[in-house]
């Protein structure tokens, strides 16, 4: 999937989940011990925003989704290979076919990639309205730190200083047998 912008080839080449889990509104409730003793009762709450967003449970299900796909990529480019990563768990349509290309393309150049981007994803819209539900997200990938390297050496290789180490990407994501998935990825040539 995307990680650098500079071609389409070069984007591929440089190869491509929130760790969003969701927050969790606890309520302890004190108890009293008689009638003249009253023991505090603790409450955190939910931000504001979330609370107000009726959707901030699907939301963390899809940011959740999100994470899941990128750490099964990371694993796959971290060796060359799809199998035993669970990307087919998380990656659906364009999604797991452009990342099954971009491991065969590694593969055969002899390639892998040592290190993990950076994510920071926020999703932006969701549509529960129809089926298949659907869910957009957007996110700054920093891959200033996932380098593609010689697989046998583990020489660094080369990419076009001009490319984009921090760049806006933009997802999409779908339910697939009631199970969310990541279908498309859609780099902007932008810097974030």
């Amino acid at each position: 999937m995307p990680v650098a912008h500079l071609t389409q080839t070069d984007i591929r080449r440089a190869g491509l989940a929130l760790a969003a889990g969701s927050a969790a509104v606890a309520v302890l409730a004190g108890c009293t011990s008689g009638p003249a003793e009253k023991k505090p009762v603790a409450t955190t709450s939910a931000s504001p925003s979330a609370s107000a967003d009726p959707q901030a449970a699907v939301k963390a299900e899809v940011a959740a989704v999100y994470r899941s796909y990128w750490d099964a990529q990371v694993k796959a480019f971290a060796k060359a290979d799809v199998r035993d990563t669970g990307l087919e768990k998380y990656a659906f349509d364009s999604a797991y076919a452009d990342a099954l290309a971009d491991v065969a393309g590694m593969k055969v150049r002899g390639d892998v990639m040592t290190g993990a981007p950076v994510l920071t994803p926020q999703v932006t819209a969701i549509n529960l309205d129809q089926e298949p539900k659907k869910a957009s997200i957007t996110d700054c990938l920093d891959v200033t730190n996932w380098k593609v390297v010689d697989a046998t050496t583990g020489a660094e290789r080369p990419l076009p200083a001009e490319r984009l180490k921090r760049s806006v990407t933009n997802f999409e994501a779908r339910t697939v047998g009631g199970k969310w998935m990541i279908t498309s990825a859609e780099p902007q040539d932008r810097s974030c």
